[in-house]
């Protein structure tokens, strides 16, 4: 850790300094501390930085709080600090987006649009992700296998990736521009085969046309309505409870489906990667429930409290929707821990599930909703079941904190969860999951 002589000051949210002089300044790759002159030192973690904007000899940082620190008078050392300390921020980012255990293509220097957002960022490839880390605004993620479609305009030089409403347009690529349109269309498309491949493991019955249907309906990280897939063939249904449930864990699937009234069950799978296993495996919960099994660690591969399902390659689930605004979520995979329930909408809603001509579409949005949240988790369960204060205490999971403060999806989830029924034994289980739903009620 380097230490840098600078000039400072510290601006309020409306631009006031109520601080300045002198200071050094050092950081390192999860923390940023300055130290005045005169006065206390202020340390803070790299994620607090909205964005690093380094300009004209002097680096701004807006911090989550809506209060700057601004940086001067540097010297030689401006463009190393400017450098380092940008580089710094977008890996502790791609920590607290979840994504650094994530198998890196590729990266490039462009310009994105998305809503009412803009400007310059390091953009960077993954087997199952694209990470957008701006220059000038918060990072974000999409998941490869939610983009509908890919479109390159050669004339404007402009990539577009749809996904549903949403559109995301690169520009500024400059000779990487047909490089970027290729590698992100050949990751797609190997995500797109692994996918067919493992539905065609689970549906071995299915003929190429119903693997095509199954593929375009049931995506890899995301959930179809299982009365949809057995549209495609009847025999669907009884083939994921055959295969995608392991043995043990039959007694609480059975239970949750008997649970489920409306009969609208959902299925999803993930695909567990090569460096998923090519590492150690640390489970993110324990039978006991634990502080122990709360340890983590950003350099261990954190498969999702689950190591290898019955495919050894393939994590499965299923979202059963259950009377009273409940969703339950049953990780089927040989190694699930919990059940997690979760409120469907808010209380205020709640009524509307018993209009039949509500439920179905309220149901689809608040699976959706959930689905997503958890795919922009990677699928770990602890940054929506640990406690506030355990998120923002405890260092180790401090990321998690930041995740759930820059997400707002995740802080809707947290709102929305209601607790999670231990696999420690079926008795113990149904004890937890009558006081889970008594507290719904």
């Amino acid at each position: 850790m380097s230490d840098f002589q600078a000039k400072f000051q510290y601006l309020n949210s409306s631009g006031a300094a109520t601080q300045e002089g002198p200071c050094q300044t050092q950081f390192d790759t999860q923390t940023f501390t300055l130290t005045p002159e005169s006065g206390s030192a202020m340390a803070f973690d790299l994620g607090d930085i909205d964005a690093v904007m380094a300009a004209d000899w002097e680096i701004r940082l807006p911090l989550y709080t809506g209060n700057t620190i601004l940086l001067r008078q540097l010297g030689k050392a401006y463009e190393t600090v400017a450098h380092d300390l940008l580089e710094a921020h977008r890996n502790r980012i791609l920590q607290c987006l979840l994504l650094e255990d994530m198998q890196e293509i590729t990266r490039f220097n462009g310009t994105f649009a998305l809503d009412s957002i803009s400007g310059p960022a390091d953009i960077r490839l993954f087997k199952s992700n694209l990470a957008v880390l701006p220059v000038n605004s918060q990072g974000f993620q999409w998941r490869l296998a939610d983009v509908d479609s890919v479109s390159f305009d050669s004339d404007a030089w402009e990539v577009m990736l749809h996904a549903g409403s949403d559109q995301l347009k690169f520009t500024k690529l400059a000779k990487r521009t047909e490089e970027f349109v290729a590698k992100l269309r050949e990751a797609m498309i190997a995500l797109a085969a692994q996918s067919a491949q493992a539905l065609h493991m689970i549906f071995p019955f299915l003929n190429p046309d119903q693997v095509q249907a199954a593929a375009g309906l049931l995506r890899e990280g995301q959930s179809a309505p299982v009365s949809r897939l057995a549209a495609i063939n009847p025999k669907i249904p009884a083939a994921l409870t055959a295969n995608a449930v392991d043995q043990n864990l039959k007694p609480y699937y059975n239970d949750l489906v008997a649970r489920n009234g409306n009969g609208m069950l959902y299925a999803g799978f993930k695909l567990i990667r090569e460096e998923d296993q090519d590492q150690a495996i640390e489970a993110e919960e324990h039978p006991e429930g634990n502080d122990a099994a709360d340890s983590d660690s950003s350099s261990i591969t954190q498969l999702p409290d689950d190591s290898i399902t019955q495919s050894e390659n393939v994590l499965y689930w299923f979202f059963f929707p259950i009377p009273g605004n409940v969703v339950a979520w049953e990780a089927s995979s040989s190694s699930g821990r919990a059940t997690y329930f979760f409120r469907l909408v808010d209380p205020a809603q709640a009524p509307q599930l018993r209009d039949p001509a509500k439920a179905q579409g309220l149901i689809d949005a608040a699976v959706k909703r959930l689905n997503r949240v958890l795919g922009m988790l990677n699928f770990r369960r602890r940054p929506i079941y640990l406690s506030d204060d355990k998120l923002e205490m405890d260092p180790q999971f401090h990321r998690y904190a930041i995740a759930a403060r820059r997400l707002p999806e995740v802080r809707q989830v947290r709102a929305s969860f209601l607790g999670r029924a231990l696999h420690s034994s079926h008795d113990a289980w149904l004890e937890q999951v009558k006081g889970i739903l008594e507290r719904a009620k």
